[in-house]
């Protein structure tokens, strides 16, 4: 199944659905379902503008009308989920979720939908924790108070989502779960949007609802929208636990990244929109804590048995189907050749709704009226009141809209506001199935960034499979940082060192204590569940590599991507090409200067031995043994203490299974400490020591373990340069479906 994310609509439905139709023609798809993560402004006609919260100068049409009085069909089945600017009056009329227009459906103020077997949750509106406890007490006509409160979370939408216990699929929210950041690559994210750093240090960058639902539903994917652009991250929820990929995605502009096709494994077609038994029975158990006060809801006062309710749904839903109620108009809609209309009643109670209500045999709450709908007397708004004032929310960037307009934008005119919301050329277009694409047409290259359009999460799944491994197995880092060495001097960085079978490079001896490739083959099943045949095992590989050097305290590498797999893979090709630990200086120097590689670039590499750990046979010949079978010193440029302390952990006929820290002082941290120990001779390998008996090394070797800044500057670069060892590109090479296999 193939499903469009897109962040936040602004009523551009138009544009939206041409851009869909474009994508499918230019790459021979058929899109099965849009969704969107909120501010989709579903504004029927110019009474439903007064119930929209965005700038009276901004406030406009737009093009959902078109598809709410039928001139318009969407070309494709779409769900939606409210944010912080929509016409909340219409929202409210379909407050349990319900058809906005033919073939579009709003998920509700809190809900959860079948499209054929996937579930897809959602919830609408942003959190404010001053309104979060209170009951839904706004109704139409709003306040300059109400009609920013109206689309705030609140702790009975969300209690009644925790509640699910049967697996969601697809969860949606406006806002992103407070903490996502720590997910991802926070600093692009910075780097992007600079007036985020405050919130994110304080830890009030999101929705604390949402945080709560992340943890309890674990849904495969989390979609988002609100902070208008694009952030990718993969939550694994405890150790080998399921994974939540996040992606937060931009409003609906011209070159903004605010389009996502995501393929997901489902059951064959045709697909329908249907009601969810379990929520159905969650909405009837708690229908009688709904509260339309400012008081929050008692959920002491429910009485009724969660399996008896479940199975009255199950019963009706077996009488008439699990399709929704049939789309009704409640309201005149707009005629641009017309005035506007009058005398349409304030709070029309919607047929659907009603007809569900009757369903569930639960009675119609939404048009009654509030005891207290003035916030000013109820003690929540009392404490705000006066400090904050009527247009201040407590999470400074609420209204990221008027934020980016005056910051960023430096304040649009109307006409530049209608132009870019409404009008898509060819070339825009163009220019968003370029970030959609899951090739980058320019593939003969890498470049910086490669999968920010067709799976923007890779990097951050990387990083967050590598930080999982490490926490539960630290020798974790040394042995991908090893694998990437093994490969990319071998056959190039081309993933040929992960390929299995007799006679691949596995089998070679120099190879069979390789490790990690657990830590690989489990990222790339997660993004190809997330990103299905887009991301190559030898940028797996790479970024795993990068993302262990960091974890361990060492630099933050930025590399570029877009590697292909090889699809050769011998035994034969690694002696000739691998570093032996007995090499020599000149015998390294011309292996390295083969693969492109300086002898500067020789030095800063070798520091990769500060992390990771070696088997007794590697280091071997530094000893022999005598007669009676003890091992002796024999290489005198090794330190004696440390010398006696590797023959006491590796003496004569110790198990092959035995393995030595690289670096006996700080084995876990990636730092300088490899070259003071080389100055006091304890190198582990003999092609370590040389590096200090060398005059050409020896200067860098004393420069690196007395600066550490300047180690990571070098290693910095080198790392780079190793990671682009003939890599292949286009067709050279293809994007493994199974990292152990080549394709077919």
């Amino acid at each position: 199944m193939k499903i469009a994310v897109e962040g936040c609509m602004h009523g551009d439905l138009d544009g939206v659905y041409k851009t869909l139709q474009y994508i499918e023609r230019q790459r021979g798809i058929k899109v099965d379902l849009l969704l969107c993560c909120g501010d989709f402004q579903a504004v029927r006609n110019e009474r439903d503008l007064e119930s929209l919260n965005v700038p009276r100068k901004y406030r406009a049409m737009n093009s959902f009308w078109k598809y709410f009085s039928g001139e318009e069909v969407a070309p494709v089945p779409t769900i939606f989920i409210g944010g912080n600017h929509e016409a909340s009056n219409y929202l409210w009329e379909l407050y349990y979720g319900g058809w906005a227009a033919p073939n579009i459906y709003f998920l509700g103020f809190a809900g959860v939908v079948k499209f054929g077997n996937i579930r897809i949750g959602g919830l609408s509106g942003i959190y404010n924790a001053r309104h979060y406890r209170l009951g839904h007490y706004e109704r139409p006509p709003y306040n300059e108070e109400t009609i920013r409160s109206v689309y705030h979370v609140r702790e009975y939408d969300v209690y009644k989502l925790m509640q699910v216990e049967e697996p969601i699929d697809i969860f949606l929210s406006h806002d992103w779960p407070l903490g996502i950041t720590d997910y991802g690559n926070s600093k692009k994210l910075i780097q992007q949007k600079p007036f985020f750093e405050k919130e994110i240090f304080q830890r009030t960058l999101g929705n604390k609802a949402a945080a709560q639902l992340l943890g309890e539903l674990k849904p495969a994917y989390w979609f988002s929208a609100h902070l208008h652009c694009q952030f990718a991250a993969s939550v694994e929820h405890g150790e080998g636990g399921p994974v939540t990929n996040f992606l937060a995605l931009d409003k609906c502009l011209p070159g903004r990244k605010f389009l996502q096709i995501v393929d997901i494994e489902s059951e064959p077609g045709p697909h329908e929109i249907l009601y969810d038994e379990e929520w159905l029975a969650i909405t009837r158990k708690f229908h009688s804590a709904f509260p339309l006060t400012t008081k929050s809801a008692d959920f002491g006062a429910v009485q009724l048995d969660t399996q008896e309710c479940r199975q009255l749904v199950r019963s009706r839903l077996q009488e008439r189907g699990a399709r929704p109620f049939e789309f009704e108009r409640t309201v005149p809609c707009h005629n641009p050749s017309q005035s506007s209309p009058n005398g349409s009643p304030a709070l029309p109670r919607n047929p659907q709704t009603e007809s569900l209500l009757q369903l569930l045999e639960l009675p119609y709450l939404l048009d009654l009226t509030s005891e207290s709908r003035d916030p000013i007397s109820s003690p929540a708004s009392m404490i705000y009141r006066g400090s904050l004032g009527a247009d201040s929310e407590e999470i400074p960037i609420d209204d990221i809209d008027e934020l980016e307009e005056h910051a960023e934008d430096n304040v649009e005119t109307e006409d530049e506001y209608f132009m870019e919301t409404r009008i898509f050329t060819l070339n825009h277009l163009i220019f968003l199935v370029f970030f959609l694409a899951h090739v980058v047409a320019s593939s003969a290259q890498l470049s910086f960034g490669f999968y920010a359009a067709s799976c923007p999460a890779a990097e951050s799944i990387v990083r967050n499979t590598v930080r999982s491994a490490s926490s539960s197995d630290p020798t974790i880092p040394g042995k991908l940082l090893r694998l990437l060495f093994h490969d990319c001097f071998v056959e190039g960085c081309d993933a040929s060192v992960l390929i299995r079978g007799n006679g691949t490079e596995q089998n070679d001896p120099a190879n069979t204590s390789l490790g990690g490739f657990s830590v690989i083959d489990s990222a790339k099943r997660v993004l190809e569940l997330f990103c299905p045949g887009t991301v190559s095992c030898a940028d797996i590989i790479a970024l795993a590599a990068r993302d262990a050097v960091e974890l361990t305290g060492g630099p933050a590498v930025q590399i570029p991507t877009g590697r292909k797999d090889g699809r050769v893979s011998a035994a034969s090709n690694v002696r000739p090409n691998i570093v032996d630990t007995s090499f020599t200086i000149n015998e390294m120097i011309k292996l390295f200067s083969s693969k492109g590689l300086s002898l500067a670039d020789l030095v800063a590499l070798s520091g990769a031995h500060t992390i990771g750990a070696a088997h007794c046979s590697a280091f071997s010949d530094r000893f022999q043994a005598d007669s009676k079978g003890k091992f002796t010193l024999i290489d005198s440029s090794l330190d004696k203490n440390y010398a006696e302390e590797l023959m006491r952990r590796c003496p004569a006929g110790a198990s092959p299974s035995i393995t030595v820290n690289t670096d006996p002082e700080t084995s876990l941290s990636f730092d300088n400490q490899y070259y003071r120990n080389l100055l006091l001779h304890k190198g582990l390998f003999q092609s370590d020591s040389v590096l200090v008996k060398d005059n050409r090394t020896r200067e860098k070797v004393e420069n690196f373990a007395n600066d550490q800044d300047s180690f990571f500057a070098s290693w910095a670069q080198s790392f780079l340069k190793l990671s682009v060892v003939e890599v292949k590109t286009g067709n050279a090479g293809e994007v493994r479906q199974s990292c152990s296999l080549i394709n077919g």
